[in-house]
């Protein structure tokens, strides 16, 4: 709880406030006082009535140690309460994070600062329900309209013209139905879009798991965490497509936050002294770590180029020559599934292309000692 302020002491009266600045407020009667955080201080603890001529100081509780305490200046408006900007101490701040500068506005705060800290659910299950549901009204409308049909057949009224429609009961319907199968279908494309997004990764869930409990874990309602539980439901705001390699240094710090790799002025642009996300959360070089990506990619690619070249030039055995072929290709296709996003269909293809290119090397060989 915070500190509640009284004016019923005078400031020669108040050995604990030694040091600290209290400005003297004229006693007001009626007057409410408030806390920095807007509670309003019970009668009880404002000046006493008979003392209507004396100024006071304001006083912290003696059972917890004063902080801080900034001047008021009082608001000669009628009813307009004095605010007193006290700052809570650390127990006030662990027993009731979420009330003190916390809660959602830092979780949301720190969410938005990147992309792999802002999961959110997709509602699957919820979703399909909706939709079936969306759907049945659709089909309830749709037997309706045909009744209808038959009802116009039945009657001689004409079923060949919208401009002049004299079933008013099939009018009332087609309107409803415009709008009940525009709604059904964006809503179906939009979970569309949803359902093809890829799973959040262990590691993106775990930053949320980790931020909550840095923070403490009082800092979000207990039952609004839950949804961190259903990570199978979980997908990221923003997809980054990322290849094996670059997930696995991600499952590693001491791959993927070394000192060199730390974006530290991020911190501090977002960060005050005080917020724990200053020493916890821990921002990487995120183009400069896909750079390194993109270098061991063409160094190793290259490597696949040159090595198979000269070692097919040195040897004469053609079933040799046709092992190392075989080796490279199984090197190849792994490499490829690790360093790339590509289908598997785009790895066949790209393997055969390379191994039609080592059986020119191959053949160079050959040619080459023949003629030597």
């Amino acid at each position: 709880m915070s500190a509640i302020l009284s004016l019923d002491t005078e400031m020669a009266n108040i050995p604990h406030l030694t040091g600290v600045h209290a400005q003297h407020v004229p006693h007001n009667p009626g007057l409410p006082v408030q806390s920095s955080i807007g509670q309003q201080v019970p009668q009880s603890y404002q000046a006493s009535s008979h003392h209507p001529q004396q100024q006071h100081a304001y006083q912290y509780s003696a059972q917890q140690p004063i902080a801080n305490v900034t001047s008021a200046q009082p608001n000669t408006g009628a009813g307009s309460p004095i605010v007193i900007d006290v700052k809570p101490t650390l127990k006030q701040v662990d027993d009731q994070p979420w009330r003190y500068s916390r809660g959602y506005p830092a979780m949301c705060r720190w969410m938005a600062s990147d992309d792999d800290f802002f999961v959110i659910r997709k509602f699957g299950e919820v979703a399909a329900r909706v939709l079936l549901r969306m759907q049945d009204r659709i089909v309830q409308l749709e037997e309706k309209l045909q009744n209808q049909d038959r009802i116009s057949a039945t009657h001689g009224l004409h079923s060949g013209t919208f401009r002049y429609e004299k079933n008013l009961s099939r009018d009332e319907i087609m309107d409803e139905l415009t709008w009940r199968l525009s709604e059904y279908q964006r809503f179906a494309l939009d979970h569309s879009q949803m359902k093809d997004r890829t799973e959040a990764t262990k590691f993106q869930v775990s930053n949320v798991t980790k931020w909550i409990e840095n923070a403490n874990e009082k800092v979000i309602q207990k039952e609004e965490q839950e949804f961190l539980h259903k990570d199978w439901d979980l997908i990221p705001v923003v997809p980054k497509a990322r290849t094996p390699l670059r997930r696995f240094i991600d499952q590693f710090d001491f791959l993927r936050l070394p000192p060199c790799l730390r974006n530290r002025n991020k911190n501090h642009r977002l960060y005050n002294e005080e917020d724990f996300e200053r020493t916890s959360t821990v921002y990487s070089k995120d183009e400069l770590v896909d750079k390194i990506v993109t270098f061991i990619t063409i160094v190793l690619g290259l490597g696949m180029l040159i090595g198979p070249l000269w070692w097919l030039q040195n040897l004469s055995n053609n079933e040799r020559r046709l092992g190392v072929i075989t080796g490279f290709l199984f090197i190849f296709t792994g490499l490829l599934s690790i360093l790339t996003v590509a289908k598997p269909f785009e790895v066949l293809a790209a393997t055969a292309a390379y191994g039609a290119l080592l059986m020119v090397f191959m053949q160079l060989g050959s040619n080459s000692g023949s003629a030597g």
